[in-house]
C-alpha cells in the first residue's frame, strides 16, 4: 500500500513519497513551530476505541550521547487498522489519519508517546506498526524502521531480518502495567549530519 510519508521543517519540507492519488505530497510544518515542540505527545484522546498504549524513543548517537536538536514525526493506524480520515484533511493527512503528530526529544533524547496500539492493515500480512520520521535542522526528513511488536503472529522472521533501515531495529516487547496501558520503549541510535 503506498501512503504518502513526509515531515515538514519550518519552511522547507522533506521529500515524500509517491501516494496513490497525489504526487506532490507535502504535509505542513508542526502546527505550533518546530521550536516550541513537546518532548511528549498524546495522539489518541480518551474515547479512541483501542488498547492504550504508551512508548518511549530514546535518541542516541553512536557514542551514547543524547540526541534533542531533531523533529520526530509519528502516525499509525487506528485500532482497526484504518487511517481514518479527519474531516476536511488535505494533503498526506488524507492517509496519515488522525493519528499523528509532533515531538522534539528533552535534554535526554526522549520523546514520550501516548496512543493506542495500532491495528494491521485489513486483509494484510503486515504486521501493526508505528511509522517514524525523523528530521534534522536543514535536512531532509527520512524514516526509520518502524516500531513493530514482538507479540504479534504477522512479525516473520523475514521481516525482522529486514530492519535494515536507519535508527536500529525497531521491533519492540510490549508488556501491560498494572493500569493496564502497554508499555514499550526503544533506543534509536543516529549519526548526526556533520558528524563523525
Amino acid at each position: 500500500i503506498l501512503i504518502c510519508m513526509a515531515l515538514g521543517w519550518t519552511t522547507r519540507s522533506a521529500g515524500a513519497q509517491n501516494s496513490p492519488d497525489d504526487a506532490a505530497c507535502q504535509p505542513p510544518a508542526p502546527p505550533q513551530g518546530d521550536r516550541t515542540l513537546p518532548s511528549s505527545l498524546t495522539l489518541a484522546s480518551s474515547t479512541e476505541r483501542g488498547e492504550p498504549l504508551e512508548f518511549t524513543l530514546h535518541f542516541r548517537a553512536p557514542q551514547g550521547r543524547p540526541l534533542q536538536n531533531l523533529v520526530v514525526y509519528v502516525y499509525h493506524t487506528d485500532a482497526s487498522g484504518q487511517y481514518r480520515r479527519a474531516q476536511g484533511a488535505t494533503g498526506c493527512f488524507r492517509f496519515h489519519g488522525v493519528l499523528h503528530g509532533w515531538a522534539r526529544p528533552d535534554s535526554t533524547g526522549r520523546v514520550l508517546v501516548r496512543s493506542i496500539r495500532p491495528g494491521p492493515y485489513p486483509g494484510s500480512s503486515e504486521p501493526a506498526h508505528v511509522h517514524i520520521v525523523v528530521q534534522f535542522p536543514g535536512q531532509q526528513g527520512f524514516y526509520i524502521n518502524d516500531l513493530l511488536f514482538d507479540d504479534d503472529p504477522r512479525l516473520t522472521p523475514a521481516i525482522r531480518a529486514a530492519q535494515t533501515m536507519a535508527g536500529g531495529p525497531g521491533v519492540v516487547r510490549a508488556t501491560k502495567d498494572p493500569r493496564g496501558v502497554w508499555q514499550a520503549a526503544r533506543v534509536v541510535t543516529l549519526q548526526p549530519p556533520g558528524t563523525r
